[in-house]
């Protein structure tokens, strides 16, 4: 009777004590799940949702979600051809400017080939690392969605030990809805004196409509039409990179476009693959640059010549031997803002580019030069950095 006694009286006690047990191996497990992970040692890479009108025009952005140092970046990008126009502008950004690349687009796609000198690329989240500019076509169906996605299969970023980083990927969703939309900013590049009157462009602006563009002060403001903005600013700004924004206070909508120069490509290259692929130039400007050109088996060398400058770039091309001696030489006059790209054998018509010769960029107006190495059974374009000497 004693020990029955015993039992009873101790049982809820048991029960209370399990209980408790069980409530703090659960708070341990919640603790644990709350607490602070170690951080991701990889390159978490996302695009935001965007929400563009018909008739506007979609800036996609490929965002670094924690900066990391990047020596180089393979990555592709999908959109939704069916509703969007090609593209008509794609930037390539680094906080020291050296970061250069290629694009090679394809239907709804663009496969993006990038090289950072100085490992630069990555350092910074406040600026997107790829921006691409696309129409929204005028018969896009109002609230239709499509994915903006960046494909795993093709997503490679290195260290600057040359290492392969663990890659995060987050992908956007593109919605056509709205009224505000900013297609351009004239000038968007480089560094543009007080007074300078800058042209935002787009559609759905108002009379009352707020831009603010990142550090830096509006000294002035016009509204033009629904399609056109006219600022100036109070100091003499660099517009590169740039996060403008347009805000119509009565719908509190408001539209991000991150600004920079853009080009007008010349002509066409008649080899495929070059013509199918946009130069992603540096900040780096040359008055005398060199090109070794790389040809082994379906490689070939293309040259990419951008003038961002608003004066008319006489450039000298000369290609030589590899005694030195003079082949050929070629005069391209090239417009402000604008840029040419072609496979060498087009710019030195009659002479097969060989290993050993030497491509050299010459012109009083300081320009933007990029050697393309192409292969036409890989179906890829890679950056080739000029070097100042031969």
């Amino acid at each position: 009777m004693v020990h029955t006694s015993f039992r009873v009286r101790f049982q809820p006690l048991i029960i209370r004590m399990v209980l408790l047990a069980l409530v703090i191996v659960s708070a341990t497990i919640a603790f644990a799940e709350k607490g602070d992970d170690p951080p991701f040692s990889g390159v978490e890479l996302a695009i935001p949702d965007e929400t563009v009108p018909p008739g506007g025009v979609l800036q996609l952005k490929v965002q670094i979600t924690e900066p990391k140092p990047i020596s180089k970046g393979g990555q592709k990008a999908r959109f939704a051809a069916r509703m969007l126009g090609a593209p008509i502008g794609i930037e390539l950004f680094s906080p020291g400017g050296d970061a250069s690349g290629t694009a090679v687009l394809s239907n709804g796609a663009a496969e993006f080939s990038l090289s950072s000198s100085l490992v630069d690329m990555g350092q910074s989240s406040e600026y997107p690392i790829v921006t691409i500019a696309m129409p929204v076509k005028a018969n896009a169906i109002p609230w239709q969605t499509a994915d903006l996605t960046l494909d795993p299969t093709l997503s490679q970023w290195l260290d600057p030990a040359g290492q392969n980083y663990p890659v995060l990927l987050s992908n956007g969703i593109f919605t056509v809805g709205g009224t505000l939309s900013i297609s351009n900013i004239v000038p968007g590049g480089g560094v543009v004196a007080a007074g300078t009157k800058i042209a935002i462009q787009g559609m759905g602006f108002q009379r009352n409509s707020r831009v603010q563009i990142e550090e830096a002060k509006v000294a002035k403001q016009t509204y033009v039409s629904a399609n056109e903005i006219d600022i100036t600013l109070a100091r003499a700004t660099n517009m590169t990179s740039r996060r403008v924004r347009v805000t119509n206070p009565a719908s509190n909508e408001r539209v991000e476009y991150f600004s920079y120069a853009r080009t007008v490509q010349v002509g066409k290259s008649k080899h495929a693959l070059i013509g199918a692929t946009v130069p992603l130039f540096s900040q780096t400007t040359w008055t005398v640059a060199y090109l070794r050109p790389v040809l082994s088996g379906s490689q070939f060398t293309g040259l990419a010549v951008q003038n961002a400058s608003p004066a008319i770039a006489s450039v000298k091309l000369q290609i030589s031997s590899s005694n030195g001696s003079v082949l050929k030489t070629r005069i391209i006059k090239l417009g402000a803002y604008h840029r040419i790209s072609r496979d060498l054998t087009e710019f030195f018509a009659g002479v097969v580019p060989a290993n050993g010769t030497t491509v050299r960029v010459s012109s009083a107006v300081p320009v933007q030069v990029l050697g393309l190495l192409g292969d036409d059974v890989l179906g890829t374009v890679d950056p080739m950095n000029p070097t100042p000497n031969p």
